[in-house]
């Protein structure tokens, strides 16, 4: 009787003590199961912060897109101004050009019609001078050349005075006078009257009784200016005094 008491608490024993088993491996597995949820919740949430920041990164590229976008879209429009200008410079500086070289272009013209009618005047007021020393008005010629070349001393004309002026002034036997005169315009290099001038020094320095120096004169003349229309003149008077 003892002896099946004994067995009956080994029994009950051994129940319990496999009970108590079952209930720690099933606190494990709970507790194993518990921590794997809390992993697995976790690696969610860490795998949800990564995608919240990566949504984070992209809204804020996307913001910085379209930034970019305006900014690009602002300088296009500045870019656009900056050339609209850019041309209407270049076109007001062409016509500037334009109009600066049509204004210029005028002035030349004008300065050419000033010279020429300058030229003009010029002649015209040799021509009336030269009008008194072949109607014999020598002494008023005289003073018309004088002023003439002071007031005209870059003139292509003041050769021809100096000439005239020699002229009148042999015809009022001013024979210094005439001689420079003539020599004037010698030392003005005016071919087309050298030769006039060479006959004026001829008929001064034959009047003064110098042949000599007459006959010289004369003899240039035809060298040099052969084909002159004094030459022949200076022929016949060589040959007259011969």
């Amino acid at each position: 009787m003892k002896r099946i008491a004994t067995l009956l608490l080994l029994a009950f024993s051994i129940q319990a003590h496999a009970g108590l088993f079952d209930d720690n491996v099933a606190r494990q597995q709970l507790n194993d199961l518990r921590d794997a949820q809390a992993q697995a919740q976790k690696k969610n949430d860490e795998r949800l912060m990564q995608l919240e920041a990566g949504n984070g990164r992209s809204i804020e590229l996307l913001g910085q897109l379209e930034k970019l976008r305006q900014e690009l879209s602002t300088l296009r429009g500045q870019n656009e101004v900056l050339q609209f200008n850019l041309d209407e410079a270049a076109k007001r500086q062409k016509d500037l050009y334009t109009d600066l070289d049509a204004r210029m272009r005028a002035m030349e013209l004008a300065k050419v019609e000033s010279k020429a009618a300058a030229v003009v005047s010029e002649q015209q007021q040799l021509d009336d001078i030269v009008q008194l020393s072949r109607t014999g008005k020598h002494k008023e010629a005289i003073l018309g050349f004088q002023k003439f070349i002071t007031d005209n001393s870059s003139s292509a004309l003041v050769s021809t005075a100096w000439y005239w002026m020699g002229t009148s002034q042999t015809a009022l036997k001013g024979f210094k006078g005439a001689q420079n005169s003539f020599q004037q315009v010698l030392a003005s290099n005016d071919e087309t009257r050298a030769p006039d001038a060479l006959f004026g020094l001829a008929i001064v320095a034959n009047a003064q009784g110098d042949k000599k120096s007459s006959r010289k004169y004369l003899l240039q003349l035809i060298e040099k200016y052969p084909q002159a229309e004094k030459a022949a003149a200076a022929k016949k008077a060589l040959l007259a005094t011969d």
